[in-house]
């Protein structure tokens, strides 16, 4: 446990939770899926549109410090993996998180701290 009573491991999850939730949209929904995966849910914008939310939301989170102790602090990333509906012509939600839970592997296989948001995307 820290000096704030939070153990190391929720605390790093908490932050990119709050990070995530403070980069959408009211009408947008993010929530825990396990572990350290989260699934946000952007209703009516495109796959560019959406990768690019999640690239901020990478950014934000690649800049934060999390403080531990008085003196120690961590550095965090993320990879993300990004679908869209309009994509294939498909609103199937557990095919679409299956798109994007393809995509974040790829991303962490890149090397991770990235977004992936097509399948041959260079980024």
């Amino acid at each position: 446990m820290t000096a704030s009573g939070i153990r190391p491991g929720i605390k790093c999850s908490l932050t990119p939770a709050g990070l995530i939730a403070g980069g959408l949209r009211p009408c947008d929904v993010a929530g825990r899926v396990g572990g350290e995966e989260f699934c946000v849910v952007l209703p009516g914008l495109a796959l560019p549109q959406a990768a690019a939310i999640a690239e901020r939301i990478r950014s934000r989170i690649d800049s934060k410090e999390i403080l531990l102790k008085k003196s120690t602090t961590l550095r965090i990333s993320a990879s993300f993996g990004v679908s869209c509906a309009h994509e294939k012509g498909n609103y199937n939600f557990d095919q679409l998180q299956s798109i994007a839970d393809l995509r974040l592997y790829q991303a962490k296989q890149r090397g991770r701290n990235q977004v992936v948001w097509q399948d041959h995307d260079k980024k």
